[in-house]
Formats: C-alpha cells, structure tokens, sequence
C-alpha cells in the first residue's frame, strides 16, 4: 500500500463518521390534529367525550379545552382527560351534563412544544347540546288557540294552522299528518328571550279540505331526542263543514202505483255539515209540504198524483232541488156522453157525438153501437142483439146518417195499469133516426144489384128497406108495368110488405112461377112516406139449367181416358206385350246354313255330288252362319253337315222329310241343349252362328286338306241340326 492510498482511506472514513453523526442528531416534526371535536348532543345528566387527537404531539406541549372561548379546569368527577395525553389522545370527558355548564362551544387547544417551534394548535369551535326536552305542541288557527280536539274549516276555503313547540334543546322538528300522510308545512326556530339554549319552533301549514275530508285525523308531531317516546302529538278531528246535496230513494222503485192498492215510500237523503233541514213542497203549492226526509203514502191516493220537490238547508247555504213524479194510475171512471140520453137526427144529415172520462192513464175511447141480430125474422129471442166498433175518440162524426145509425150508442173508456186492460162503458144513448125511405146497407143485408135463376125454376127477388115514418106506398115496376104489393100479375106476383128485426125496416118480395127466359129485365122496388121516395131497382139474370161444370166435368174425364190409353199403349209396345208381342214359331225356311269349303275359300266352285245334290266338301266341311231375323248368337260346334230339305232324285224321300228329321235328330238335341249359349238381341239382322262339327273321320278336327276324301258308308250318312228359336225378353237358341 502506498502512502497516498492510505491518505485517501483516511479520507472515507472521516466522510462516513460525518455523515453518521448528522443522521444521529434527534429530529423534532412539526404536530398536527388527527381528529378535531364536532358538534355532539347530549341528554341531561349524561356523559359525553368531546374527541381531540393530535399527531406528532412532543412532551413539552400541553393540552387545553375551551368553553365558549374561556379554558376549564380539569376536575375529578366533571371533566376529565379521556386518554393518554403523552400518546396524542387530549379528548375530554365531561360528566353530569348540565345546560348551564356545559350547552356551549368547545375547542381543543394544544400548546407549542418549544417557544421556538411554532407548532401550537386551536381545533374548529364545535357545539355541545345538552337536550332539553320541548314543551307540548298546541295548534292555532289565525292566532287563536283550538283548545278543544275539533277544528271547524269550511270545505274549499284556504286554512293557515300554526303548530308550537317551546323549551327544546336543541330546536325540535315538528311534522303534519293528514290521517297517515305526511302534509307538507314551513318550519321556524327562534330562541327564547334571555337565553340561547333553548328553542320555540312554529310549523304553519295552509291546506284546503273537502267534504271528503270530513272527520279525518289532523296531528302534528314533535320529534326530539330528549323525549321519551321521541315524539309527541297533538291531532284534531277535522269538521269539514260544506253546504247540502241531496239524492231521492223511492220505494218501491217502480213507477206505476194503483189508486188504493200500492204504498209508496220517498226518502230524501241529504249530505251537508252542518246536518241540514229537509223540506218538502208539491209542484204547483206555494206553501211547504212536509218537513222530514221522508213521504209516505199508505196506500197511495189518486189526489197524491203530483210532482215533489225536495230541498235541504244549512248554514252554508241549500241544495239543488230535486223531485220526485208520484203518477197514481187508476182505470177509466164516470164516463159521460153529449148528447146524454137520446138524440133524434135526419136521413143524410151529419151528428157529432162526444165523450169524456177521468182515469189515469188517459183512456183511449171507443164507440158501439147495440143492434138487434139480423136472422131474417127466424129467431123468436127478442133479446137477441149484437155490438158493432163504430168508431174511435173522444169525438165521432156521424156523416150521412142512415137508418143502420138508429138503435143504442155507447162509449167505452179502457186503459192499460200493470198491463192489464181496465174499461168502462157509458149510460146508453139512443139515436133515433127519420126521414125518406133508404135501402138496407148494414152489415148482414146489403143491396144486391143482381140476382140469378135458374129457367123454369121459382124465385123471388127480395129487397130490404127502412123508412120512418112507415111506407104509405110501396111497388115493383118494369116497363110499363106497376105491379102494387099484395096484387099478382100472371106468373109474377108482389107479395105483402113485412116488418124485420130491425125497427122500422121492412122485406119487400117479388116472386116469379115459374122463371122464363123473357123475364130477364131490371126490376124497380119504389117506396114512398111523407118525407120522400126510394126507387132501387134489381136485376134478374136467368141461366140455363145445363151448367158449366158439368161441361167442365165431361171434358176433363175425356181428357183422362184419353191420356190413359196412350200410356198402355206405350207400356205395351215397351215391353213386347198383347198384340207387339214378337211370334215364337218359324219354319226351317226361315234359318239360312251357309257352308264354305276350302274350295270355296280357294275361289273354286265345289263340285256337286250327283246322288245327293250337294257339294263334295259338305261332309266334312263346318256351318259357318246360322241367321235369323232380328236375331243372333253363337253355338257350340255340331256334326251332320247337310244341304236341302229334299233328297236329290232317284233316292227316297224319307231322311229328308222334315218328320224324319224330327225323330232323328231329337235324342241328339236333348243332349246338346245344355250347351247352348244365350243369343243376344243386335239391331238390324244379326247372325247366329253355330259351327258344326267335322265328322269323327275327319282329319282330326284340321282345317287343312291332305286331298279329295273318299265318303264312306258312314261319313255319307247325313246328321241334322234341328234349331229351336223362341224369341222372348230373356232369349235363347236350341240347337
């Protein structure tokens, strides 16, 4: 090592000695609040800690609490240090609080830890409350105290209730319900006078109520800590006064009530605060009614038919008036006619007939009139008479009265209660009738014009007529001729005037016996009396007793013959019956066998056998066409060819005779009948084909020719075919 390296180690080592001692020099840091005090309440008589920590708190410095700007004394029992001091902790404890030594500001303090230093410290002024419990809330209204536990307001007014609170510490909060809603309200806090530890507070609240609000709950509520319950409240029972409103019950609810039979009930039930009065009135009275809610009228009267005002009064005012219709019903009573008893008018004339009646609802009216039963003058009964609608309303015109007017009149009145029908009938009038004489125009006998015979039958022309006073003249006229009642001209006699049933009418009769065809004419009756004459005349239409019905029924029989033999006629020939029936019997003639051999199919002419008059190939050939008229069908293949009904010359006629043929070939066609199938109906002139057999010695049933064959004894022996035909619906062919 040299001498300058060691210079320089030297050098290190005091550095890092002087930078040691530095570092080992003690370091006093600035103290600061870790937690100030803040604003505590506290009940009467508690303990409270009034927080105060400080950080970085040296030895030397100490710590201090102010009351309302002057420092405590730390004493045993009341205030003392609620931690370690040493440690930061100055917070205070302060025992048995009191609002006259305690309620206030209080500050933490600590002082410098050198007079050098400059680090002391003065925390933010925070409150201490010692609660004192406020008074009971009272309620104004305008100033004035409501001591009672009602509060009268008007509905639809603007109200301002105030609420007070006095004493509190600190100042309490007072809320407003409406039953369970909280109503919105301005609060104000003032101290009281000479201290400011304790606190009047008034919430004003302005509200409108209703009538629906009328006999709810009101309260204000004192919140405070100091309270036992943490509340207090004082409510009120809202009377809500309005003016009245009233509504109608009636009962029963139907309005149709009988005069004497029904009851009826009217209730007026009214709704206002203060309870109003109910007055009744009848529409058309000026004086009150009744007063009470309710009418009864048991059972209802006629005279109760009227129209009821009901009203209800308070001190705020009155209701709308609302009524009630009472409409007693009752049927149809003293019903009066005008004329009264009996009025006598004129022929032509025209007669007013009026009618009144009391009845409710108002009656319909209608007028009859009582007339004797027209029968002809057959009945006996004098009592016998019928009613006839003559009209309706209060007033009937009677214009161009006639005698079918004279008799009894009456009105009847009917209404509908409870739907069923309630009339009465006036005293009878008598309408009396007079003047010139007129024909009968009522309802049963009307004025025939025209009357109808038979020739050379009896028959009388009859008229009816009416006349008061009486007829002094009456007689048939035609022609020339005046033919007076009671006389008799030839054939034609005028018979006596006779009276009817109905009172001055009178039959008078023209008879003719017998009818004949000159008599056909118009016939005049002329009636006269001292007021005038009546001519009506009847015309006589004589026939012929051959009536067109009969000639209607003759026509019509024909008509049905005629059309029942064309239909027979069409059924006959349909079905193939009577004389269209089809003939079941032909001669052999009538069936055409042609037979083709191979010669023939070659174009060659066969060759004709000399002893039996037939071509060479017919003893083996095959029948090919069977026809018949109108019909055809196929058969069965069948042997025996032949050719002719008649045997050639120089041989005997006995195997062609059409007996012979009978008899030969009848075992054979029994035999083969079974085999046969059903022909079938063609248009035009179908065939029938029934292909025969080739003989046994033929070759083989082949079509083919090996060469002329040589007929043998047997083969030449000839076999018939006899066909049987039996045309019918169902048809069918033998062979």
């Amino acid at each position: 090592m040299t001498r300058r390296e060691e210079s320089t180690g030297v050098q290190l080592l005091q550095l890092l000695l002087l930078l040691l001692g530095v570092l080992l020099q003690p370091v006093h840091a600035k103290q600061y609040f870790k937690q100030q005090p803040k604003y505590t309440e506290v009940n009467p008589g508690g303990s409270v800690v009034l927080d105060c920590l400080v950080a970085e708190k040296t030895r030397n410095s100490e710590c201090i609490w102010q009351h309302d700007g002057l420092p405590i004394l730390i004493q045993s029992g009341k205030y003392e240090w609620s931690g370690n001091r040493e440690n930061g902790d100055c917070s205070l404890r302060i025992l048995r609080s009191s609002i006259l030594y305690d309620d206030g500001a209080w500050s933490c303090q600590v002082t410098r830890s050198s007079y050098e230093a400059g680090d002391g410290l003065s925390s933010n002024v925070s409150q201490l409350v010692v609660r004192q419990p406020p008074t009971e809330p009272r309620l104004f209204k305008q100033g004035e105290y409501i001591a009672s536990g009602e509060l009268s307001v008007e509905a639809g007014s603007l109200e301002t209730l105030e609420c007070e609170s006095r004493g509190g510490n600190p100042a309490p909060r007072l809320v407003w319900y409406l039953e369970d809603e909280e109503v919105e309200s301005v609060q104000r806090n003032e101290t009281e006078a000479g201290t400011t530890r304790r606190w009047t507070v008034v919430s004003s609240l302005q509200i409108s109520l209703g009538k629906e609000d009328n006999g709810k709950r009101l309260r204000c509520v004192v919140e405070h800590e100091a309270l036992t319950r943490k509340m207090r409240e004082i409510r009120v029972n809202l009377d809500v006064q309005y003016p009245p409103s009233v509504r109608l019950e009636r009962t029963p609810t139907s309005e149709e009530v009988e005069d004497g039979e029904d009851s009826v009930v009217l209730s007026c039930l009214a709704d206002g605060n203060p309870v109003p009065d109910i007055v009744w009135r009848k529409l058309g009275q000026s004086s009150i009614f009744r007063i009470q809610a309710d009418l009864r009228f048991e059972p209802v009267q006629s005279a109760d038919t009227g129209t009821y005002i009901c009203l209800a009064r308070n001190s705020l005012g009155a209701s709308d008036e609302i009524s009630a219709v009472v409409d007693v019903r009752y049927p149809p009573r003293r019903v009066e006619t005008e004329p009264a008893n009996f009025v006598d008018v004129e022929v032509g004339s025209q007669q007013e007939l009026n009618c009144r009646a009391d009845g409710n609802p108002e009656p319909e009216f209608e007028w009859v009139q009582k007339v004797e039963a027209d029968d002809g003058g057959r009945s006996s009964s004098s009592s016998a008479s019928a009613m006839f609608h003559r009209g309706s309303g209060k007033q009937l015109v009677i214009n161009n009265v006639t005698y079918e007017h004279e008799g009894l009149w009456q009105c009847s009145a009917k209404n509908v209660i409870k739907g069923e029908q309630r009339r009465i009938y006036s005293p009878l009038l008598r309408v009396g009738v007079s003047g010139r004489p007129l024909i009968r125009t009522g309802r049963h006998v009307e004025l025939r014009s025209l009357h109808e015979a038979q020739l050379m039958q009896r028959t009388d022309l009859e008229v009816e007529f009416c006349s008061d006073p009486p007829p002094r003249s009456v007689r048939w006229e035609w022609g020339s001729v005046q033919l007076e009642q009671g006389r008799r001209r030839g054939r034609i006699s005028a018979g006596d005037l006779t009276p009817t049933r109905r009172k001055d009418c009178y039959a008078s009769r023209l008879s003719f016996d017998p009818v004949n065809a000159e008599d056909e004419r118009t016939y005049y009756l002329v009636a006269e009396n001292e007021r005038g004459q009546l001519r009506s005349g009847v015309k006589l239409a004589v026939t012929d007793p051959v009536s067109m019905v009969t000639v209607i029924g003759v026509a019509v029989s024909l008509l049905v013959l005629i059309s029942a033999v064309l239909v027979c006629t069409v059924c006959t020939r349909k079905y193939r019956k009577c004389c269209f029936q089809d003939k079941g019997h032909f001669e052999p003639q009538d069936i055409r066998i042609e037979r083709r051999s191979q010669d023939e199919d070659r174009g060659q002419e066969p060759d004709v056998i000399a002893d039996q008059g037939c071509p060479p190939s017919a003893t083996n050939g095959l029948g090919r066409e069977v026809t018949y008229k109108g019909h055809a069908g196929l058969g069965r293949p069948v042997p025996a060819p032949f050719c002719s009904s008649r045997p050639p010359a120089g041989h005997s006629p006995t195997p062609y005779t059409i007996a012979n043929l009978a008899a030969a070939t009848a075992a054979a066609a029994a035999a083969r009948e079974e085999q046969l199938i059903q022909p079938k109906k063609v248009r035009g002139t179908p065939t029938m084909y029934a292909d025969l057999q080739f003989p046994s010695s033929s070759n083989g049933g082949s079509m083919k020719r090996r060469g002329v064959a040589t007929a043998t004894a047997a083969e030449r022996e000839t076999e018939y075919v006899r066909i049987k035909y039996k045309p019918h619906r169902s048809e069918r062919a033998d062979v």
